[in-house]
């Protein structure tokens, strides 16, 4: 009986991972720092997507951002768009540019004071990452941030590119 439960448990969970990799990614447009426009579909046509949900007061949101950090250059030369998505409100907004510049993200910066983005993706844990890949498919979700894990998103990444990998095309 042991046995059949622990398997049991093992193909539900093996089934909601491979449900989750499948979902479809919501399509967003919202502002960013500058005032721009940021729409999904216009980046998903260069190539892939990570995005990370943070705010001011998210001590973890910001050192997982400063854990990526030393890879956006790379990643950007693949053609992956990063994004950190600010969640704060709107009396903190004026806070977020010079927060960002600070600390010298390349990212783009996107705003979602009213939460449109975060409710979208169900976002319930800051922080909480995705990728998205070229098929517009959710395909890397991870909440929560401890020193080390920059390291799974970067090897997710890489791995997409790695021969073999979904490329998302």
């Amino acid at each position: 009986m042991k046995k059949f439960f622990i398997t049991l448990v093992i193909i539900s969970v093996f089934a909601l991972y491979a449900e989750e990799a499948s979902v479809a990614a919501p399509e967003f447009s919202l502002e960013d720092i500058d005032g721009n426009t940021v729409c999904l579909d216009s980046l998903l046509a260069d190539g892939p997507v990570f995005m990370s949900f943070w705010a001011l007061w998210c001590k973890m949101c910001i050192k997982e951002l400063d854990a990526l950090k030393p890879y956006y250059d790379e990643f950007d030369s693949l053609g992956v768009h990063m994004l950190a998505i600010s969640v704060d409100r709107a009396r903190s907004v004026p806070k977020v540019k010079p927060f960002a510049l600070s600390h010298k993200w390349k990212y783009g910066i996107v705003l979602d004071p009213d939460d449109i983005l975060r409710d979208l993706y169900h976002v319930q844990a800051m922080p909480s990452s995705f990728i998205i890949n070229q098929n517009k498919e959710i395909v890397f979700t991870h909440m929560g941030y401890k020193p080390g894990d920059e390291e799974i998103i970067v090897e997710t990444i890489r791995d997409m590119f790695s021969e073999g990998g979904d490329e998302g095309e």
